[in-house]
């Protein structure tokens, strides 16, 4: 190889991995270069990208105040395209509990672009900031940033004031977009030990070492992170929550000690963390509250003796008693005596409630802390794993999981929200043990469909279709969230542009029983006619039409949740003066270790075809090494499904 090849070779890495031109990342330094920059140059899908994201966290005594946590933030981020315009905003959660809040100050920002040969600057607005309520303990500070077109860069920086200074927020270096240039430092007191614990699947090698901290006066641990070229972490279907596998780092607390004036220990066992909820007045105590209720519950089940029929009637009533107000939390907010009282409460109130009923009425019963699936998956001993609360109730050697948070949960049958892997069951005296909160019993959808052709290319059909078990509990929530009417509209578009008549619905509020919706409906243009044959796709509008799975690879887990079945009956009716030239092969698939299965098989007899379609998952969540199993079974299931029945003239 020639000098000249060599230097060559050279300039084309030197222009891909990072441009012709220095970076700099001083706030307010954006380059034409930046602007100029048509697509991220290792990642030509992305919508947008971070070219720089700085954070630090550091201790600053205030006089007056005493000890807090700063976080300072610096963002900037190309928008390379009209769907990268959702990251020209920025939301800041801030966590305040009695009269103690997180604050955010010194937010300022730009908006870049490209005119001509001029960069145009526009400036954040402070009357663009807004700042919201999502919870009791939870406010958040929105801000778009203004006049943001494809090309233009935003800019932004904050700092946040915590007084909270044993929790410090996860240091998150994966996003859904990639990152160009990440620095990131933490500096911890001399006073502090924290456990340090890596998250996700890229090298994290930071570099530590002790430096003074002149404004405290002590030296301070400096943790710093120094990473380049940070590959987008893209959701693909059926994941719980994604930020469980994005890369970055997590401080959890373990002690502090002043000499001569504190020593504290905070690492915790998952038996000291039950122990301490349990202890709570806001947990503990209100599974001993009965006064306010047992009058009404007793009258309610004095003629039940049977304990499956108690539960029910039990979960029933509290129910109809309190309505869920939309917060979270495994501790109660105002008791459960006033909520009660008042007809709402938060997810502790109603089934913290729902447990001390259910042992008043001789059922034995337990809470169980519960980590929702948008909060993540519990993995080390902190009081800030859990964030919801569900009732177990024992029969017999069997345990049955309950949630009178959703008017249509139901015995087995948790909101999907709670569905995330394992919770901890709390028995007297705040001992606690673990408990599989995924589904057992597979979930139905069951469709028996019949169809005729008409001349024109359009079909007329009939359809009935059953859910059980979880799956029902999803369509009435679906059902019942609006009218009927915009309810039959969006059914109408997701299955093709269907014309739906005669709709009617059986078991929408009977829980114990399937629900099921019968139609019937009218498709244009649902084959096709060619040369005196008929092409057709034997399922019609209800065919899997695209592979959920698209990566080459996958690194988290298949989460669909519970475990389903679904199964297709349908039965075409041949034109008169037509017969079967053409059907397709019948299949049958299996997924390693019986985790799951499709089958299809056609047949012709007289004047209609009969088609019975089958697939099961058999567990809720499947490790990523399967992921190329079930890419391959929805490949060709896919293929399969779209194959066409030809029909010719008699």
């Amino acid at each position: 190889m020639t000098a000249k090849t060599k230097l060559t070779q050279l300039l084309i890495l030197f222009f891909v991995f990072g441009g012709l031109y220095a970076q700099d990342y001083k706030f307010g330094k954006v380059s034409k270069e930046e602007l100029m920059e048509k697509q991220y140059p290792t990642d030509s899908s992305a919508q947008a990208a971070y070219l720089y994201k700085k954070r630090i966290s550091y201790y600053r005594y205030d006089k007056g105040v005493g000890l807090r946590l700063i976080t300072e933030i610096h963002n900037r981020i190309k928008i390379y395209s009209k769907d990268g315009f959702d990251f020209a905003t920025e939301a800041i959660d801030l966590y305040g509990s009695g009269g103690t809040d997180e604050k955010v100050t010194s937010i300022k920002g730009y908006t870049y672009s490209l005119e001509g040969d001029e960069i145009v600057e526009s400036k954040l607005d402070k009357g663009s900031i807004f700042r919201t309520q999502q919870s009791k303990n939870y406010d958040q500070v929105n801000f778009t940033m203004p006049n943001v077109k494809e090309g233009s860069v935003v800019e932004y920086q904050y700092k946040i004031t915590s007084p909270y200074v044993q929790t410090i927020d996860d240091f998150v270096f994966q996003h859904s977009i990639p990152v160009k240039k990440l620095e990131a430092k933490m500096r911890i007191l001399e006073y502090f030990r924290f456990n340090q614990r890596t998250k996700g699947f890229l090298m994290i090698n930071p570099k530590t070492e002790v430096i003074p901290d002149h404004g405290l006066g002590i030296d301070v641990t400096e943790i710093a992170f120094d990473m380049d070229n940070i590959p987008a972490l893209r959701e693909e279907k059926f994941v719980t929550n994604i930020d469980n596998y994005r890369s970055g780092m997590k401080f959890e607390i373990v002690s502090l000690e002043i000499p001569g004036s504190l020593h504290e220990v905070y690492s915790k066992t998952w038996d000291d963390v039950v122990r301490t909820i349990y202890q709570s007045g806001s947990f503990g105590d209100e599974l001993k509250r009965t006064g306010y209720f047992e009058d009404e519950l007793d009258a309610l089940l004095a003629t039940t003796s049977d304990e499956v029929a108690r539960i029910q009637k039990v979960l029933t009533f509290v129910k109809q008693k309190v309505k869920w107000n939309s917060y979270l939390g495994f501790a109660s907010d105002e008791g459960t005596r006033k909520a009660y009282k008042e007809g709402t409460g938060n997810s502790a109130d109603i089934n913290l409630m729902l447990v001390s009923m259910l042992n008043h009425a001789n059922i034995k019963a337990y809470p169980v802390l519960v980590s929702t699936r948008d909060h993540g998956i519990p993995i080390f001993p902190t009081l800030e794993g859990f964030n919801y609360v569900v009732a177990v109730a024992k029969v017999g050697d069997g345990y049955h999981l309950l949630d009178a948070t959703n008017v249509f949960s139901t015995f087995n049958v948790l909101p999907t929200r709670a569905l995330n892997w394992y919770g901890r069951m709390v028995s007297e005296g705040g001992n606690s043990e673990v408990i599989d909160l995924m589904p057992k019993h597979k979930s139905m959808d069951a469709v028996m469909m019949s169809v005729s052709l008409n001349e024109d290319g359009s079909v007329e059909g009939k359809l009935r279709q059953q859910y059980t078990n979880n799956n029902a509990y999803v369509f009435r929530n679906v059902y019942n969230k609006g009218t009927e009417e915009a309810y039959l509209e969006e059914l109408e578009k997701e299955q093709g542009d269907i014309e739906i008549s005669d709709f009617s619905l059986e078991n929408n509020l009977n829980l114990g029983k399937p629900v099921q919706q019968e139609y019937q409906f009218y498709k244009e243009d649902a084959y096709e006619s060619i040369a005196g044959k008929l092409y057709v796709t034997p399922m019609f509008h209800l065919a899997q039409k695209e592979n959920p799975f698209k990566s080459e690879r996958r690194e988290y887990p298949i989460d669909y949740g519970y475990p389903w079945q679904d199964k297709y009956m349908i039965t075409i009716n041949i034109p008169d003066g037509y017969a079967v030239e053409h059907l397709p092969e019948p299949i049958s698939l299996v997924l390693p270790e019986g985790l799951g299965k499709f089958t299809y098989n056609i047949s012709a007899s007289g004047s209609s075809i009969s088609l019975r379609v089958e697939m099961e998952i058999n567990t809720p969540i499947f490790p990523p090494q399967y992921y190329q199993n079930l890419k391959e079974l929805y490949r060709q299931v896919v293929e399969k499904e779209s194959e066409k029945v030809i029909l010719v003239k008699a």
